[in-house]
């Protein structure tokens, strides 16, 4: 939960808030969905380290918490759902065996 916590504080509370607010600021008309996809591919490229497919899968979760903190204007529903998405990936893809 620390994990999730720090990340979406990070990529949705300041990244994607910094970059909404800049193309805001510039006049873009799509600047929320610019800012929430700019920031989702950072999101993946942080996740690198996990191989091509996790950085993919990482992008796009990163993108649904986007969207969850942007429509809700709530940390916390990024991070509830950053955590589901984790303990699913853990339990049903990740975990080491014997410990399911």
């Amino acid at each position: 939960l620390f994990t999730c916590v720090l990340e979406e504080s990070f990529f949705r509370g300041i990244v994607q808030t910094a970059l909404i607010r800049g193309f805001i600021d510039r006049g873009w008309s799509r600047a929320a969905p610019l800012g929430i996809i700019a920031a989702s591919l950072l999101f993946g490229g942080a996740h690198v380290g996990g191989g091509t497919a996790f950085m993919l899968l990482a992008t796009v979760a990163g993108f649904g918490y986007g969207v969850a903190y942007y429509l809700t204007g709530r940390i916390h529903y990024a991070v509830a759902i950053h955590f589901a998405v984790n303990a699913v990936h853990y339990l049903c893809f990740a975990a080491p065996p014997g410990a399911r």
